[in-house]
Formats: structure tokens, sequence, C-alpha cells
């Protein structure tokens, strides 16, 4: 049995609660809240963050390599594929939802999540807002490297940047009808629901 070590609302967390839930595969969740030194993470994890993954004598405390790991073990490269133009692309785009739209969307999120609405700085979050959807265009251009119908690594980790987005007020709008449209259909997929965060009010 898989035990995953997660706090729900964590874009790296979500985004392999997505691979998991594509599997169907059970798992026993450990939730731990924001700013928690947890004792068992800190003990398997020499970052001390979430998400750790642990089955059996495996432990890995990346959400990459966790999502490389469960393609390798159960998905028989149905998240990643085998050709090796198409499998850059979608390291490219998981690394870009990682390195570039999570820090766009930070100030955003912490803005929102930590304060009450009359103390938001508005200037840091409009800003962010600017930073998400210059992320948006670029993505439009890469749209088709998504696939709602068969999601792999990329979609994961940029389906849990979007969902985190659109929780703060800042979706995907029209003006970028490819990526909606993509976003859309992967949200109508049941692995959606079943990974969707318990911390947000369930869409």
């Amino acid at each position: 049995m898989i035990t995953l070590y997660q706090r729900t609302d964590c874009p790296f967390c979500w985004k392999v609660r997505l691979a998991l839930a594509e599997l169907g595969l059970g798992y026993n969740s450990v939730d731990t809240r924001l700013g928690e030194k947890h004792a068992e993470v800190l003990r398997l994890s020499p970052t001390g963050t979430v998400p750790v993954l642990v089955e059996g004598d495996v432990v890995i405390w990346e959400s990459g390599v966790m999502l490389d790991y469960l393609d390798a073990r159960y998905a028989r490269a149905r998240f990643i594929p085998v050709a090796a133009v198409e499998q850059a692309a979608a390291r490219n785009l998981h690394a870009y939802s990682d390195k570039v739209v999570g820090p766009a969307l930070r100030e955003l999120v912490f803005e929102k999540r930590a304060r009450p609405e009359a103390d938001w700085d508005w200037r840091r979050i409009r800003d962010s807002e600017s930073r998400w959807r210059d992320c948006l265009a670029w993505l439009e251009s890469e749209a088709g490297t998504l696939s709602a119908g068969a999601p792999g690594i990329a979609d994961f980790a940029l389906g849990a940047r979007c969902g985190v987005a659109e929780a703060y007020g800042a979706g995907v709008d029209g003006d970028f009808p490819r990526l909606r449209d993509w976003f859309k259909a992967l949200q109508d997929r049941p692995a959606w629901d079943a990974a969707y965060p318990t911390y947000f009010t369930a869409p």
C-alpha cells in the first residue's frame, strides 16, 4: 500500500494525487498542515517538505520522481511518452509548471491565503496575476502538447497549478481558448474530483 504524506492544497501533492487517481490506486493519506514540522516527514525526507511517497522500502521525496515511479511501476509509460521528442516536450512543460508558473502564482496565493481581504496587498496580487497571464499566453502556444484525454506528467502538473489559480480567483479564461478547453476537459475526468483538495470548496 502506498502512503502519501501531503498537504491537500499543495500543487506538488495535487499532481501526484491526480496520477494516483488516474491509475485507480488506493493509498493511505497522511495530511499535514501548512508550516507544520511533521515528525515522519522530517525523518523520511532530507528537505522536510511534502509530498513524500512511501511504498514498502521505497521512499520518494520529490514529486517529479514520484510521477516517474508511478509511470514505470503502474502506468507502463502511459504518463511519460517513450519517443524522445515527445518526452522532452512533456518534461519541459512539467518543469515550466514548477519553475515558472509556481513562482508566478506565489504572491497571489500567499496574500489571499494568509491575510483577511481587508489586508490584501493589491499591488502584489495584480503583479502576480499579470505574471500568471504571461504564463497562460506562453502555454496557449504549447497547448498541443497537453492531452486531457490521455493525461500525463505535464497535464498533472499544470492542471494542479490551474486549479490553484482558479481557487484564488485567477483561472483560465476565454483569452486562452485552447488552454481553457484542455483545462475544462481535465476537470471533467473522474480523477479530478477524486484528487481535488479538501482545503478548497469542491467544484
